[in-house]
């Protein structure tokens, strides 16, 4: 029986041995990136629409710029990322994208836009109301990330009276 047990003990030790990477390693990078940023409303709050024409507000941070069906199909394949909950009531906002198997690294954003769904049908009642610009024709600007960076500066206008133009149509 001692035999057994020591036996059983030191198969266990090269089993751990043998699959044991070193262990914890302090530079390893996590496997997501941050994007945030701060939430301007042009007009301030008298501009909002009627709380009932707003019945979810996310920001959505395409790959590239969407096209018409390409929007759902970029959800679902993961290549958009998406605030979890609405930001309605929020001045900030944040977005973990994680990095998985067939994630280009650097990872390029190409279109940061605020969205507000405005009926009930969650597949078509989106219309942009906010875009990542780089000036004042709403021209989207693109963002670089990295597995690991954090970028809290990705700043959006949202402007319910004056959208700015619709990507797909």
């Amino acid at each position: 029986m001692r035999l057994y047990g020591k036996l059983l003990l030191g198969c266990v030790l090269a089993l751990l041995l043998s699959h044991c990477d070193g262990g914890l390693d302090p530079t390893a990078l996590p496997p997501t990136a941050e994007l945030g940023g701060r939430l301007t409303v042009r007009g301030g709050s008298e501009s909002y629409p009627p709380r009932d024409s707003i019945l979810d507000l996310r920001v959505v941070a395409f790959r590239t710029i969407p096209r018409d069906s390409s929007i759902i199909a970029a959800v679902l394949n993961g290549q958009a990322y998406f605030t979890p909950t609405s930001i309605l009531d929020s001045t900030h906002y944040a977005i973990s994208i994680p990095f998985t198997e067939g994630t280009p690294e650097p990872l390029r954003l190409e279109y940061i836009a605020v969205a507000q769904q405005y009926g009930p049908n969650v597949f078509r009642d989106w219309r942009v109301v906010g875009v990542h610009a780089s000036d004042s024709l709403w021209t989207p600007k693109a963002v670089v990330l990295r597995r690991g960076e954090r970028r809290l500066d990705v700043d959006i206008t949202i402007d319910f009276r004056n959208p700015p133009p619709q990507p797909f149509r």
